[in-house]
């Protein structure tokens, strides 16, 4: 594989990565539109599914193969990127206002946030792992979140002149074959960076341990980071927070609860005593703040910033 091979697919990826993200905050603001949901929940929903399709992906193929380590792994480790780089880069560049609607959807993020978590800490404490147990609950949970939101969506439709619910007509066949091709644009695009990421960073003298914490950690969590900006750099921050915390919640109980199906995983000593210590601590600052204040701003982004970054030295020295 030459040196130019690497960079022009390297490119490729990026390319596919931009160009389907930005479609698909176009498609997430027209269906909020079309359906008359709110960005926060489209943003936490759709936006969310097709951002998460690389760590699903990625994560069924390694339990699939044996190495939950790397399937486990690949689940925390996007939501602390999600959480510390993606959402403190996101709050640095500007605060977010956070209206009744959005405060409303934080809470419930939260509570699905929570009890995501519970299940991994319970589960390791007992278990020393997920079982497939645990699997079932956090499958159990990942549906119970996307049918709330979506019931909680519709039950606040604005009615008609006749109290029906608005019409949903502008919204056809069409538009829903976009949508999946756009994810799917997102996650070929991710996929390449993943893939021939590793191998630039070689070229460029870049050391092992560090390609392992940034192009594999961050590359499955390109698309919430660029969708975000995206949808930020559109003047769409709700859609862009929601994305982050619908994501969040997913990696928790869709990529953590589908592997656990497939496969129990056993946690590494890390798990209890570096990565969800610093998973509850990151999603506290971005969480409890917003609530409390009706917004988020920069401090917050600062220390979400400064935690993620404690938490890459601590892993990189080894000290858990």
């Amino acid at each position: 594989m030459t040196t130019g091979y690497v960079i022009v697919m390297f490119g490729l990826g990026l390319v596919l990565l931009i160009w389907g993200s930005d479609l698909l905050v176009d498609s997430a603001v027209a269906l909020a539109g079309h359906f008359q949901i709110s960005e926060i929940v489209i943003g936490a929903t759709i936006v969310s599914l097709g951002t998460t399709l690389p760590e699903t992906l990625f994560s069924t193929a390694a339990s699939w193969k044996g190495l939950s380590d790397m399937a486990l792994g690949n689940a925390l480790g996007s939501i602390l990127c999600n959480t510390g780089l993606i959402a403190g880069l996101m709050l640095l560049l500007g605060p977010i206002v956070l209206g009744e609607r959005v405060i409303e959807n934080l809470i419930s993020g939260a509570f699905f946030l929570t009890a995501g978590f519970l299940v991994y800490v319970a589960s390791g404490l007992k278990f020393g792992g997920l079982t497939r147990g645990s699997g079932i609950l956090l499958t159990g949970i990942c549906l119970l979140f996307i049918g709330y939101t979506l019931w909680d969506a519709a039950g606040r439709k604005p009615a008609g002149k006749n109290g029906a619910a608005a019409s949903v007509s502008g919204f056809g066949a069409g538009d829903a074959i976009r949508l999946i091709l756009e994810a799917a644009a997102i996650y070929k695009g991710a996929d390449l960076l993943v893939k021939y990421g590793p191998g630039l960073a070689r070229i460029m003298g870049v050391p092992e341990i560090l390609i392992s914490l940034t192009f594999v950690a961050l590359g499955t969590s390109l698309p919430e980071l660029v969708t975000s900006l995206a949808a930020w750099r559109k003047a769409h921050s709700a859609l862009s927070l929601g994305n982050i915390i619908g994501a969040d919640i997913l990696n928790f109980v869709l990529v953590g609860g589908i592997s656990a199906l497939i496969r129990p995983i056993r946690f590494p000593d890390s798990i209890l005593r570096l990565e969800l210590p610093f998973v509850f601590l990151l999603l506290s600052i971005l969480c409890i703040p917003s609530l409390k204040r009706r917004k988020a701003g920069r401090l917050q982004g600062l220390l979400l910033l400064t935690g993620y970054g404690i938490y890459l030295v601590l892993i990189n020295r080894g000290t858990f």
